[in-house]
């Protein structure tokens, strides 16, 4: 079975890189529009931990950090059964007349079962919650209902 390529996608906010990066990085903020809780510092080898509504909870840590430009997530995933599955976001953030152009690659995806489950809910979580960062830093509109519950 061949491995899993990279998630790649892309989103225009028209807002500066500061308030995109402040998003992806400040634990009020990740809680506006992603997560319900979290622990996090943008610090290069710092760990995390993200809570989303419903419960489930996930643990990681910052691989790379460049304030404004740039943030890489070692993403920590674990099945049912107790694997842990290890893969990393990469958020690229590029000043675009007076918008922010985020690009977000999820990569490190191996191949088997459990890797194609991780990778169809990352795949599709990662636009859900990229287009609702857009609704709210656009127009201060959360769009998750209590039925995206995780967990």
């Amino acid at each position: 079975m061949a491995k899993i390529p990279p998630i790649h996608q892309q989103f225009y906010y028209a807002v500066p890189p500061a308030r995109v990066y402040a998003a992806l990085t400040e634990p009020r903020h990740l809680a506006e529009w992603f997560l319900e809780k979290a622990t996090f510092v943008p610090k290069e080898g710092a760990p995390f931990r993200f809570v989303w509504r419903g419960g489930f909870s996930m643990k990681g840590r910052v691989k790379a950090v460049d304030p404004g430009k740039k943030l890489y997530l070692v993403w920590v995933d674990k099945t049912e059964g107790g694997k842990v599955l290890e893969t990393e976001a990469r958020f690229e953030l590029e000043r675009q007349g007076k918008g922010t152009l985020l690009s977000l690659t999820h990569r490190g995806f191996k191949s088997g079962k459990k890797w194609v489950v991780l990778f169809g809910g990352i795949q599709s979580g990662w636009a859900y919650y990229l287009m609702n960062l857009k609704s709210v830093l656009e127009h201060g509109i959360d769009l998750r209902t209590d039925s995206d519950r995780l967990g």
